[in-house]
């Protein structure tokens, strides 16, 4: 019986923390109409995003930019260093600003991909 109390008790704590959480909003920046709709819902957002996207792409290391942590005060940034196979390149970026959540995929102009012949 004092098993049976404890464990209740346990998934009662693991509910209550669980439930308090704060949930965290998870933005598309390549959905259509994404960056007008954020541009009058939250401006300062989207300046910070705009400066963000502009910077990166005009960056020819794919370097983790913790540029993004200090300048931006962005949180969790993640910028995986793996080319999608797709034409053109692209890249996935991911970061966070206040509780909202902001991810995309990028189109990398600066990288060139090569056909070679298997061997």
């Amino acid at each position: 019986m004092p098993r049976i109390v404890a464990a209740l008790l346990a998934s009662l704590c693991w509910v209550s923390l669980a439930a308090a959480q704060p949930s965290r909003r998870v933005v598309d920046l390549n959905e259509p109409g994404i960056l007008q709709a954020l541009e009058s819902s939250n401006p300062g957002h989207y300046r910070k995003i705009r400066q963000i996207l502009d910077e990166i792409l005009a960056q020819p290391d794919p370097g983790v930019p913790r540029w993004l942590q200090t300048t931006f005060d962005a949180r969790n940034v993640k910028y995986i260093p793996v080319v999608l196979t797709s034409h053109p390149p692209k890249r996935q970026l991911s970061f966070s600003l206040d509780d909202t959540r902001y991810e995309a995929v990028l189109v990398l102009t600066h990288v060139r991909g090569d056909i070679m012949p298997a061997r």
